[in-house]
């Protein structure tokens, strides 16, 4: 359907809270803006959506997650208030009736008002900007904490590798960098949001520090018990 978009590209996307989205319930995934994931879909509601989203050409929806994932049918009141546009760039038909899609997220957005709930969730958001950071230093002290945190998770979790380090040595702006390594990691969809919904930069890679600290620990202390 449509091009993976460059970092570039997604800088250049202007929404304003005047448009309606269509809007994705996700069960148990956190989309971060800048990553690619595939999603599965079998709900009626997001059936419908992803089909209209095909005939129409729409180019963007907003996906939200859960606050609770066994919920089958999730009403307003089930979602996050914070989500993530998106651009679906394929659509997968599956055997048993259901698809699934690739997704890229593109920006943090703020959910203002639900304009309608049939045939699916549509409503209209905000896009969150980061607030700017005003000492650079501080930042760039704290991004060499991240980074060598992340390496440090990267020698004892299973589902890590190498090739993940070079992934973030490739990425210069905290923002974003703190968005890959957590996007990264297997962790409950409350902390991932909490990340998600943090717009000041140090305090995210404070909190993501953290997170990957507590995991190394966590990690360490199950092989110590194993053995």
């Amino acid at each position: 359907m449509a091009e993976k978009l460059s970092e570039k590209d997604i800088e250049n996307i202007n929404i304003d809270g005047t448009e309606e989205y269509a809007v994705m319930p996700l069960r148990n995934t956190v989309l971060f803006p800048q990553q690619v994931i595939p999603i599965y879909i079998g709900r009626e509601k997001s059936l419908k959506l992803i089909s209209d989203i095909e005939l129409e050409k729409r180019k963007y929806i907003i996906v939200v997650a859960q606050e609770d994932g066994s919920i089958e049918d999730p009403s307003i009141e089930d979602l996050y208030s914070y989500g993530t546009l998106a651009t679906v760039l394929k659509v997968f038909a599956m055997p048993d009736n259901s698809k699934s899609a690739i997704v890229q997220g593109i920006a943090r957005v703020k959910i203002l008002d639900y304009l309608s709930k049939e045939p699916y969730f549509k409503a209209a958001a905000s896009k969150i900007s980061d607030e700017p950071f005003s000492d650079k230093l501080k930042i760039d002290d704290i991004v060499d904490n991240l980074r060598v945190s992340f390496s440090e998770l990267i020698k004892v979790a299973p589902n890590l590798t190498e090739e993940h380090t070079g992934m973030l040595s490739n990425i210069k702006k905290p923002n974003r960098l703190v968005d890959r390594a957590i996007s990264l990691m297997t962790l409950p969809n409350q902390e991932k949001q909490d990340i998600l919904e943090e717009v000041n930069i140090k305090n995210r890679i404070d909190k993501a520090i953290s997170i990957i600290n507590r995991e190394i620990q966590r990690i360490k202390l199950g092989e110590e018990i194993q053995t």
